[in-house]
């Protein structure tokens, strides 16, 4: 962390001596306009990377980016200089398939299958604030959320299994501030905090091995509060 503060301050205060300057030499512009699109990215590795060229570091890596809303894509299309619309995804599939060992004969000895669906969705709208290149920015997004899990298995010599998780399902609003500094026209750098409410209810559990079955109870909770920030993020318009 230290490496990025470092690393963060350094470019900008670099730019701070041209702040007032909202286009470059070539003429393009800093901030983000009408129909402009755009990509927020959690980017702690980018800042490490640069912080550890600057240091001599050796054993630097290469860097990586995660997201700004966890387990989601964000993405914005600005209505205007000062607003626009959010887009928050996530679509995950996954699958497994194992074959443990076969019998005499070419016969599977024990099979195992797995799947999960993550599914996140959501819609907002962001405000902005600020007529030089620090700029801040607040709103809030609408977000529902899908989640399943099963797994089977098939055994030639003892009973076979299934299990499915139940179906989870999540309803909540999430507020946001945060503030961000163009570094270059059309990139920035910044941080967001995020406060929400968030609703979820858990369908129940079924495990059964052959005659024996076990049904567990379907919950629900509610969550609220929990502020918690991106750290540096790297904001990319086009």
């Amino acid at each position: 962390m230290k490496k990025i503060i470092l690393t963060v301050t350094a470019i900008m205060a670099i730019g701070f001596v041209n702040a007032q300057n909202l286009k470059s030499k070539k003429g393009e512009n800093y901030l983000p306009e009408a129909n402009d699109w755009a990509i927020s990215f959690n980017a702690n590795g980018v800042f490490n990377y640069v912080g550890n060229l600057f240091n001599g570091n050796t054993k630097n890596i290469a860097p990586s980016v995660g997201n700004v809303t966890a387990n989601s894509f964000v993405g914005k299309k600005f209505i205007d200089a000062k607003s626009a619309y959010r887009v928050v995804a996530n679509v995950g599939f996954g699958s497994n398939n194992l074959k443990n060992g076969t019998v005499p004969g070419g016969g599977s000895f024990a099979t195992y299958k797995a799947s999960t669906l993550n599914l996140n969705l959501g819609l907002g709208k962001e405000w902005r604030r600020g007529s030089t290149r620090l700029q801040g920015f607040y709103g809030a997004d609408a977000l529902v959320g899908f989640a399943s899990e099963k797994w089977s298995e098939t055994n030639n010599t003892v009973a076979n299994g299934t299990f499915n998780a139940g179906t989870s399902i999540n309803l909540g609003v999430t507020g946001f501030i945060g503030s961000e500094y163009f570094i270059f026209p059309k990139m920035s750098i910044g941080a967001q905090y995020n406060y929400g409410l968030q609703v979820a209810a858990n369908g129940a559990d079924n495990y059964k091995v052959g005659t024996f079955e076990e049904k567990g109870k379907s919950t629900s909770n509610i969550n609220f509060g929990n502020v918690s920030s991106t750290s540096m993020n790297l904001t990319l318009h086009f």
